[in-house]
């Protein structure tokens, strides 16, 4: 999926300026303005608001003002104008602050959980495994003694932690049995070596 960041515009208010003359024609009532407020967008979707932007137009004779050339009068008067809350334009950033404190929770949910897990293992069990060059993998547990534990490693290796639970198939296990003892295995998991025990 692509991402694409960057900014848009929406307007939210518009209306006369009252009780002002056009610096041009000097009309009266004649000023139009429009409040367009600017927001850093990621895929369409609003993060937060980063400024506003005010167009200002003679009714009368067509003229197009910049706020700053206007006088202060005028100015005051568009400063003064309330603007429609907008808080739709806080959308993604709420999305994304919701979706960081779920990860968290969640990453600390499956390490108390693993915790538990490593000090009873279980035939069947699955060990997700974090490689020290930078891989990642898994293996299953196909038995359980006193002191021993008999694994099967998978044959195949991941670049990102979020893909090794799709190597858990059957025919991805084959021939890379390993044994380890019970003091080996909690020093792979303290060492950060097994970072998650799927237990079905």
């Amino acid at each position: 999926m692509m991402i694409l960041v960057g900014t848009r515009d929406s307007n939210i208010k518009n209306g006369i300026i009252l009780n002002e003359k056009c610096p041009k024609c000097n009309e009266e009532n004649t000023l139009h303005f429009s409040i367009y407020r600017k927001y850093i967008s990621l895929t369409l979707v609003p993060l937060f608001p980063v400024g506003k932007t005010v167009f200002i137009n003679c009714n009368h004779c067509d003229e197009n003002f910049d706020y700053e050339d206007l006088p202060e009068s005028i100015q005051l008067k568009l400063r003064n104008e309330k603007l429609d809350a907008t808080p739709w334009m806080f959308l993604g950033s709420i999305i994304l602050v919701a979706f960081i404190i779920f990860s968290i929770s969640n990453y600390f949910e499956e390490k108390d959980e693993t915790s538990i897990l490593i000090k009873n293992p279980i035939e069947g069990d699955v060990y997700n495994l974090k490689f020290s060059n930078g891989y990642y993998s898994n293996m299953r547990i196909d038995k359980v003694t006193k002191d021993s534990i008999y694994t099967t490693h998978n044959d195949f290796e991941a670049y990102m932690p979020y893909e090794i639970d799709d190597l858990d198939k059957p025919e991805n296990f084959s021939d890379q049995k390993v044994y380890y003892s019970r003091k080996d295995i909690l020093k792979l998991y303290q060492e950060d070596e097994i970072i998650k025990i799927r237990r079905k």
